[in-house]
């Protein structure tokens, strides 16, 4: 028998407020050093690049939400984001706040993130509340804040000479769960970095291993071999295989306890997020899903993808892009209300020289609102 769906109705937060008329708007670019280069197996960040849209209704009500593409991940270009909002911007003067100013926009996710956070911030803050509120009314068919607390894993890079001392230093401020990205150097390197940091770390200790997209399927096996001693302490190995094939991926996750994680091959499998049907799930290959809001178009549609994949018990872990705190405080707001118990990946501000405003407060591995 197929888990019954239940859908979120966005509509619903912007019915009540089409008095609210959008007067002015402003498009403001950032460019934001990182303190560390952020590594992939594909390429390396320096900077973070974005835009900022304020959607203005009077003096004293406006919103700022961010734009913050990143190809790597599946996103529009920054010059894309920026020739799109100027175009189409200029379309929301005098236009009442509705649901129908966010279509059209698959294309576009990053600039929908954008818009879609700055629309509901201008709700809530009509109504005196918080985003968080607005999406458990959509979620759970009320206003209450289920939630205060929200784990994090700490978000550690490649497997550096300091990755160690690195981890336990974060082990003393309260972090119990860590992402490390792998297919940087040789199996053999990697795999012997890892038994090192596996060994010194408090047996309690939780690993995410992000090998984006780097592994043959020997070599991922390789791997998993590896991690048989320690299967209870890793949280999920995330894009193992470079090549995305639904029945490698079935009998690989088949073959161990590790939940295997999809993030980028969710987006690049060519399913309309737009049109959510029943059954996306429905026997799918791997037990856990990596979502970006910034690559899936905003928090409403992250949102009903965790609630569809909750049907399934495909377990869902939500990330920023590193973004600034723009960007990322909807993203927490979101987690607050998916309150799945998972490690989520927001702490990310830290390898931003600069936030913009004051980003989420972490202590002890946990963002508390």
């Amino acid at each position: 028998m197929q888990p019954q769906a239940h859908s979120i109705n966005p509509a619903m937060l912007f019915e009540s407020h089409t008095n609210l008329q959008i007067k002015q708007y402003q498009l403001i670019p950032y460019n934001v050093r990182l303190k560390t280069p952020w590594e992939t197996a594909s390429s390396t960040l320096y900077f973070r690049q974005g835009l900022l849209v304020k959607l203005i209704i009077n003096e004293s009500l406006f919103a700022i939400g961010e734009c913050a593409p990143m190809e790597e991940i599946g996103t529009e270009s920054l010059a894309q984001a920026q020739d799109f909002l100027h175009k189409q911007l200029p379309f929301f003067i005098n236009k009442s706040i509705n649901i129908n100013l966010l279509s059209d926009m698959d294309l576009f996710p990053a600039c929908r993130f954008a818009i879609e956070t700055a629309l509901l911030s201008l709700i809530a803050q009509q109504e005196k509340k918080e985003i968080v509120h607005l999406l458990n009314r959509i979620n759970n068919g009320n206003n209450e804040q289920k939630t205060k607390s929200i784990k994090v894993n700490s978000m550690l890079g490649p497997l550096n000479k300091e990755i160690l001392s690195t981890t336990k230093k974060q082990e003393k401020l309260g972090f119990s769960c860590f992402k490390i990205k792998l297919g940087l150097k040789t199996l053999k390197e990697e795999i012997q970095a890892l038994e090192l940091l596996f060994k010194k770390t408090s047996p309690s200790t939780l690993f995410k291993l992000d090998a984006n997209k780097s592994w043959t399927l020997d070599e991922t096996g390789s791997i998993l071999n590896f991690l048989k001693p320690y299967e209870q302490r890793i949280d999920c190995l995330e894009e193992p295989l470079k090549d995305y094939d639904y029945d490698i991926y079935q009998k690989l996750q088949n073959s161990t306890p590790v939940n295997i994680a999809l993030d980028e091959s969710f987006l690049s499998e060519g399913l309309n997020l737009s049109k959510h049907t029943t059954n996306i799930f429905e026997n799918y290959p791997v037990k856990q899903l990596i979502l970006k809001p910034m690559a899936l178009g905003g928090i409403l549609k992250t949102l009903e993808l965790v609630k569809q994949a909750q049907q399934y018990k495909i377990k869902t872990t939500i990330t920023s892009s590193i973004e600034t705190a723009y960007g990322l405080w909807p993203i927490v707001h979101l987690c607050a209300t998916v309150n799945n118990k998972q490690f989520h990946g927001l702490a990310t501000a830290s390898w931003l020289e600069d936030t913009l405003i004051e980003p989420p407060e972490i202590n002890h591995g946990i963002i508390t609102l």
